[in-house]
């Protein structure tokens, strides 16, 4: 429909351009006909009235009217050539204009089939969207229609809850009047009892006093004989704990001073046991050394030496270089060669060779 629409529009303009031209050519072809002829009479008009002028100023102005008439019908020659030229350029354009509108025709003749189709097609989409829509709507309406429910159905429920609420809080406050009563008279109950309770406390205190009093004065008295007879006891206690402090004392220097000389016998042993295995392990490390190649002779070394148990060296260091770094690193190497060391039965050495120091001179 869209199409055929467009289609009687262009050709509508079409021919009102063809008829417009038609008309300007016949416009053109009046002028051209309505064109107004030359004076020729108007010359003879001047000739006869000069008659009592001058000749020579007669043939002046007839010259003059002469060239007036010459440039009047060059103009209109140069005019009339314009307008041909004109009229050959607007049938031209106007044949143009035909072909191009049959051309028009044909084309729209030939789409006429695809365009129909087309039509029929957008028809049918703007009939489903047209049926799309209204269930749209439709569901529109419903939604709005149950929105709208929804919304008198909250209000109804909002307005009971209110309600309840109202209904609610008007029963706790008329709870809480009747416990706050109930409170005030518990209160006040438990008030005389408290008084009363007070009043036989202070009634028994007064008595519990009195009683007091009383065994607090046996209690002195007692307290005066026992106090007389532990200061008694407690000088015979500083007497006796004076003499038991005096002799334990004694026993207590005896048993340091025996201790302690087991301590240094004990110590002596175990430094006695490490400095033989000392010696020894120095004899051994000397078996496995070798001279490195120019040091000059009676190098010496201090050597820290960790041990694992059962002699494996655990890690070698010159703590006191010899000055010579090749002959420090020979004697490092000579102690991890002479791996595992000797190592004494005795625990106490053991554990005293874990980490000791020794000077290597191997010569």
């Amino acid at each position: 429909m869209k199409h055929k629409i467009v289609d009687n529009v262009f050709a509508g303009a079409s021919s009102l351009i063809f008829h417009g031209v038609i008309i300007a050519l016949f416009l053109v072809g009046m002028e051209f006909n309505s064109t107004p002829k030359p004076l020729a009479q108007q010359p003879q008009k001047e000739i006869v009235q000069a008659t009592i002028l001058d000749e020579s100023l007669v043939e002046q102005e007839v010259a003059r009217l002469e060239n007036i008439e010459k440039n009047k019908q060059k103009a209109e020659q140069e005019r009339q050539q314009k307008a041909q030229d004109q009229l050959e350029k607007t049938q031209q354009e106007l044949a143009r204009k035909e072909q191009e509108y049959l051309d028009m025709e044909e084309r729209a003749r030939l789409d006429a089939g695809q365009r129909a189709k087309a039509a029929e097609l957008e028809q049918q989409k703007i009939a489903d969207l047209a049926k799309q829509r209204e269930v749209e709507e439709k569901k529109k309406q419903e939604a709005e229609k149950q929105r709208k429910l929804e919304e008198e159905r909250k209000q109804k429920a909002e307005a009971e809850r209110k309600l309840a609420e109202a209904e609610k809080e008007k029963i706790q406050a008329e709870k809480k009047r009747l416990e706050e009563e109930k409170r005030q008279a518990e209160s006040e109950k438990k008030r005389l009892e408290e008084e009363k309770r007070k009043a036989e406390a202070e009634k028994k205190r007064i008595e519990e006093e009195k009683k007091k009093a009383e065994a607090e004065k046996k209690r002195a008295e007692e307290a005066k004989r026992k106090a007389e007879a532990e200061k008694k006891r407690l000088e015979a206690e500083k007497q006796k704990a004076a003499a038991e402090a005096s002799r334990k004392a004694a026993e207590t220097e005896l048993q340091r001073q025996l201790e302690q000389e087991q301590q240094e016998r004990e110590t002596r042993r175990i430094q006695g046991v490490v400095d033989q295995y000392s010696l020894m392990i120095q004899q051994r490390v000397k078996r496995f050394w070798s001279r490195p190649a120019n040091t000059q002779s009676g190098l010496q070394c201090t050597v820290r030496v960790s041990l694992l148990p059962g002699g494996d060296v655990k890690s070698v260091k010159v703590v006191k270089s010899s000055g010579n770094p090749v002959f420090d690193r020979s004697a490092e190497t000579a102690v991890y060669k002479a791996a595992p060391l000797p190592q004494p039965s005795d625990a106490k050495a053991a554990g005293a060779l874990r980490d000791f120091q020794f000077i290597f001179k191997p010569e």
